[in-house]
């Protein structure tokens, strides 16, 4: 295909989309909706996959200590608890330093205990476990529970990383399911508006059957057509899904899971902008350019090419 031809062709690719405004329109938002969500699930997604591993690499045990044990006794207690199958770290917690934590922790509420002594909060051990599945993880809470009477209670936060874990897992599911089932919609959409134009072209295209255009110099308009649709839905959608994510949802999430973790930050749309770039962009011109390609290659098939298998 020469260059000035390919540019012709180019042109009524152009010229495609401003004859048919209201097919193009819906192919360009029901485009733009589907890679809303994809965008939003994958930004979501990321975040509560980032809480869940920063909320299990601190998920240790607490074992809370009866107050004044003795020095000898809590270093023996210390070692026998070391000696456990799933125990990799032992740490003890005085007094002073649990109050300091949550000094530090809950600043913005610490004035609540203004003047607590330093003995508000009991001694503990902080234990990391070698393996955070819930199986061994439980088998080592009852373990512990059972232990020594200087522990007076075990304290641990699995079931909220489990819950994290079963949140993220559901959003990813149904999050999955609509986004194929736009997908599928939005390369029906554009296959029928590129169809559309088809027909209303028809007759051009048989007279340039009829003076031996090659199929290629047939499809590139509607090709054309299809990218456009694509690259238009892509950069609406990347625009709007990085508004609703920073002004949003990024706000919510932090509120929410703040709560368990006060330093979680959520992800850095900047950082992620170049990932967000080739996901959007390649959906989109693949769905834009597959959805036309689908198109005009049955339509030539059953309409126009159709003696071309036996020429």
């Amino acid at each position: 295909m020469a260059k000035h031809g390919r540019g012709y062709l180019t042109r009524m690719g152009f010229r495609n989309i401003s004859s048919n405004r209201t097919m193009s329109m819906a192919s360009v938002l029901v485009l733009v909706s589907c890679l809303m969500l994809i965008g939003l699930v994958f930004l979501t997604a990321s975040d509560f996959n980032r809480a869940f591993q920063d909320f299990s690499s601190r998920n240790v045990i607490r074992v809370f200590l009866v107050p004044g044990l003795e020095e000898n006794q809590r270093n023996d207690l210390e070692r026998r608890i070391a000696t456990l199958d799933n125990v990799r770290e032992v740490r003890y917690v005085s007094q002073a330093e649990a109050l300091e934590h949550m000094r530090v922790t809950y600043a913005d509420d610490f004035r609540l205990l203004d003047g607590a002594r330093e003995d508000f909060l009991p001694p503990s051990f902080e234990i990391s476990p070698a393996s955070q599945q819930l199986e061994y993880f439980n088998a080592t809470v009852r373990q512990l529970e059972d232990f020594d009477q200087a522990i007076t209670s075990v304290g641990h936060m699995q079931g909220v990383a489990q819950q994290l874990a079963t949140i993220e897992r559901a959003f990813l599911i149904v999050g999955g399911a609509l986004i194929i089932v736009l997908l599928l919609v939005s390369i029906f959409i554009i296959s029928s508006t590129v169809q559309t134009t088809m027909f209303t072209r028809q007759q051009e295209i048989k007279v340039m059957k009829s003076v031996g255009a090659a199929p290629a110099f047939i499809r590139w308009p509607f090709l054309v057509e299809g990218l456009i649709i694509g690259f238009a839905g892509s950069a609406i959608a990347l625009g709007i899904v990085c508004l609703v994510y920073f002004f949003g949802v990024a706000r919510l999430l932090g509120s929410l899971l703040s709560v368990l973790l006060p330093t979680f930050t959520p992800l850095s749309l900047l950082a992620q902008l170049p990932l967000l770039l080739i996901v959007f962009f390649g959906l989109g011109l693949l769905t834009g350019g597959g959805g036309s390609m689908l198109s005009i290659t049955r339509y030539l098939k059953e309409n126009v090419y159709e003696t071309e298998t036996q020429a």
